[in-house]
């Protein structure tokens, strides 16, 4: 019973945050909106939660919007991404290895804090190292949540300075699906996501939207998009989901960890602007879509940020699948290489870590 009340007000103030957003004709208000009213409101103590089941939802419906706006441009396009992939490893390998050259000098991190949060992305595989380093376990999640909403306002602001036309939410469709076909797009997801979870995939309920509805889409099976209510309302939800965030974190965490965020984001995404630009030229891929799918932001925010700036969503999608992946594998082997080191210096023993 606590957990929907939770959810009611959650989404109650995400309605608000939309709806103050709209009015202020911010970019990407429905998602942006929502995002700030309701870490706002977790800073100052109101306990904020969105479901697992009500998050799934979202993600579905959010998938399915996605997936029916990926055409036969998309398919064509593909030839040309093992290059832009090729380049994306290479950042993914170096970029930790520079923050951990680099934000020691700048800000009081030692060595393997700075190279953990400087890793663009897999939070819950970051903490599992902190904790085995006896690293701050709650410093990560300030970190990453600070990024996330970084990159969620900034990215849209900075379209849109740029002369981009971006709007409210994701795109309206021309002709809206029959519910026979939305109810058969949701069954046909509903099914693939476990399949996708098996196989460790991120994001496998947003995925298997996408996949589903993408493909009924260019086997010409349907032509139409979810009813639009339905679309930008799951589009409040997601900005909800990313406040939620910030429940529980205290303003003094947030301004102690601030700078070290912002100094984060601008390191990680100007070395993403470093390898999009010559990545793009290389692979004559559009320079937005190399950009969102190299951003260091989450995958599912940079998915719904490119459907809405009029990206490929699927090259963004595959982008940040890549990413992960590879940054699981580099993770994992320094985290091999410490473990020996630390082995050899403590003799097998090691600290209790620390809650903060």
């Amino acid at each position: 019973m606590a957990d929907t009340r939770q959810g009611i007000v959650t989404l109650f103030i995400g309605v608000i945050g939309a709806l103050v957003a709209l009015s202020l004709n911010m970019p990407m208000a429905l998602l942006a909106g929502p995002a700030v009213a309701v870490a706002v409101a977790g800073l100052w103590g109101i306990q904020t939660k969105i479901s697992p089941g009500l998050r799934n939802a979202g993600f579905l419906l959010v998938g399915l919007s996605i997936g029916s706006l990926i055409g036969p441009d998309s398919i064509h396009a593909m030839m040309r991404w093992p290059i832009a992939f090729a380049i994306l490893g290479v950042l993914t390998l170096i970029t930790p290895w520079i923050g951990q050259w680099l934000v020691p000098r700048l800000l009081p991190f030692d060595r393997h804090e700075a190279f953990l949060a400087s890793a663009p992305g897999h939070l819950s595989l970051v903490i599992a190292l902190a904790d085995s380093l006896s690293l701050s376990l709650t410093r990560p999640v300030v970190l990453a949540s600070i990024r996330l909403m970084a990159l969620t306002l900034v990215i849209p602001l900075a379209a849109q300075t740029a002369g981009m036309d971006i709007g409210p939410g994701l795109p309206r469709g021309f002709i809206t699906s029959s519910w026979v076909w939305v109810l058969m797009q949701i069954a046909g997801a509903v099914a693939l996501s476990p399949v996708l979870h098996w196989l460790k995939l991120p994001a496998p309920t947003l995925l298997a939207g996408i996949l589903v509805a993408a493909t009924t889409h260019l086997a010409s099976l349907t032509t139409g998009t979810l009813p639009d209510w339905l679309a930008q309302g799951a589009l409040i939800l997601m900005g909800s989901l990313i406040g939620t965030r910030f429940s529980g974190m205290s303003w003094q965490e947030l301004r102690h960890s601030l700078l070290a965020g912002l100094t984060i984001v601008v390191l990680t995404s100007g070395l993403a602007i470093l390898f999009a630009i010559p990545a793009a030229h290389i692979s004559g891929l559009p320079i937005i879509d190399v950009l969102l799918g190299f951003a260091p932001g989450g995958l599912e925010t940079m998915i719904i940020v490119a459907a809405a700036m009029g990206a490929d969503p699927s090259f963004v999608a595959a982008a940040h699948v890549f990413r992960l992946l590879v940054l699981a594998i580099v993770l994992t082997l320094y985290a091999t290489k410490i473990h020996k080191q630390s082995a050899k210096e403590m003799n097998g023993q090691r600290p209790n870590p620390r809650a903060d």
